[in-house]
């Protein structure tokens, strides 16, 4: 392995080029096991300082996929190989808690299964409990979102046409979410969004993996709002224990986990 000086080097190479795509790679690949140490050694570094320290993994495609498939191996295609077997049984579920198509403003039934799975994966901001954040210097109870709040923080559903430059700059949520233009059960773009940048997807599933892969990458909490729904995601989904979310898990996610599992 390179010495910490050809590290360095090459980040400070990768900071200031974007091509040739095939150097850009390589180079993204040799760092990456000490990127991700620099990341984790060093938390008090904003988001934003981090982002542009390491530029390449959001604004070249593929590196997010690279990094993560290095780092865990045995748990980069997790979402792909289990969620087509979920999505009939996640909406059943759904079906017997709640009367979730007002809420999610949803008339007509999905169309194959590319709008089942866009339903199914947007169901999980509504199955679980909304998160709650102690305020600083706040007295009485925890603040607790809304379902929207909840809803937004994990899928952020815009018109077709919306002005993504000016959506960027009016939006205050640092965490990587993920937004939706169109339709909910077919939208027809797709970006994970951190710190004013946008990854371009190619659906809803694939939104929701690189999402994910993002929080692991930049070592970042998930966002309080929806904290639930992204504990389901990390334990059941990918199969990672305590990771970044609760070391014990609400009921309403273990009682899906087991609903899932159930034949």
């Amino acid at each position: 392995m390179p010495e910490d000086a050809d590290m360095t080097a090459m980040i400070n190479w990768l900071k200031h080029h974007n091509a040739p795509a095939q150097q850009v790679t390589e180079m993204m690949k040799q760092t990456c096991r000490y990127r991700a140490n620099k990341i984790r050694t060093e938390k008090e570094r904003p988001l934003r300082e981090l982002l542009k320290e390491y530029p390449r993994l959001i604004d070249t495609d593929g590196m997010v996929e690279q990094d993560f498939r290095i780092l865990f191996p045995e748990l980069c295609d997790s979402l792909y190989m289990k969620w087509p077997g979920f999505c009939t049984k996640v909406i059943q579920y759904a079906d017997r808690q709640l009367k979730w198509r007002p809420l999610l403003n949803l008339r007509g039934m999905t169309d194959g299964d590319d709008e089942e799975s866009n339903v199914a994966l947007q169901l999980l901001g509504l199955l679980f409990p909304t998160g709650s954040q102690r305020t600083a210097g706040r007295k009485g109870p925890d603040k607790r979102a809304t379902v929207e709040e909840a809803l937004q923080s994990f899928i952020q559903i815009e018109e077709i046409g919306t002005n993504i430059p000016t959506f960027l700059e009016g939006n205050k949520q640092t965490q990587p979410f993920i937004l939706a233009l169109g339709e909910r059960k077919s939208p027809e773009q797709l970006f994970v969004v951190v710190e004013g940048q946008t990854v371009s997807c190619s659906s809803l599933l694939h939104a929701v993996d690189v999402c994910f892969k993002l929080f692991y990458l930049l070592d970042v909490h998930y966002p309080w709002q929806c904290s639930n729904t992204w504990d389901f995601v990390q334990k059941f989904i990918y199969g990672i224990g305590d990771g970044k979310g609760k070391g014990r898990s609400a009921s309403a996610v273990t009682l899906l986990c087991n609903y899932l599992k159930a034949k």
